[in-house]
């Protein structure tokens, strides 16, 4: 009795991946080719990141300028790329990296009158197992600390005195948010330059804020 031998295609072949990009959907390969549009667009630099306003901007910078004109700023895409967390700044890198150094803190009051300094997530103070799951409070902060984000300051404060409503019978009363910076210093320059601190919210810790969660 002969055997009979099955052949089985390679999926890393290039005709399986010819196959497979036959087989797939319309509608997916629209979306890829949108996503991909609209990350691209947003990722571009803007004119003012690259020149005078009053220079005539040719080739490439002349289609940045476009870009911006009629991509970047308008209200479908930033709704796409906010609603689906796709936003992403380059900033860090260039072209203008970040140039200041800041941090927050709070003060809680209690209901005997006492104080407690709550030092939120710093980075700097941790340990290397510890900064890369903390990373995402850093990022947090970098927005929430900001006056456009003021709508979220209450439910911030109310966090943080759930997490210091840790002595029995007194509570949080109060809680003050600060925040601290520093502009990095040219190269050349002195760079540990003292903190400028400025408080930027008091709120009144109310008794459900410091309800269990279900």
């Amino acid at each position: 009795m002969r055997s009979v031998k099955t052949m089985t295609s390679n999926p890393s072949s290039p005709k399986s991946r010819s196959n497979l990009v036959e087989r797939t959907p319309w509608w997916i390969k629209g979306f890829v080719l949108f996503h991909v549009f609209c990350i691209t667009a947003w990722a571009l630099p803007n004119r003012a990141e690259l020149m005078s306003p009053d220079a005539r901007p040719v080739g490439t910078d002349a289609l940045l300028v476009e870009n911006g004109r009629h991509v970047k700023n308008q209200d479908w895409l930033r709704t796409y790329l906010f609603v689906t967390g796709f936003w992403q700044y380059w900033d860090m890198f260039s072209p203008n990296p970040a140039q200041r150094d800041f941090y927050g803190t709070a003060t809680v009051t209690y209901s005997d009158g006492s104080t407690q300094r709550y030092q939120y997530p710093r980075i700097y103070l941790l340990s290397i197992p510890e900064k890369y799951p903390a990373e995402r409070y850093r990022k947090f902060y970098e927005r929430a600390h900001l006056e456009d984000s003021g709508y979220c300051w209450a439910q911030f404060a109310a966090r943080i005195a759930q997490k210091c409503d840790t002595k029995g019978s007194v509570r949080p009363v109060k809680v003050v948010l600060r925040r601290h910076w520093r502009d990095v210093a040219k190269p050349g320059q002195r760079q540990f330059r003292p903190y400028t601190e400025f408080e930027y919210f008091t709120y009144r810790v109310r008794k459900m804020d410091l309800e269990p969660r279900s």
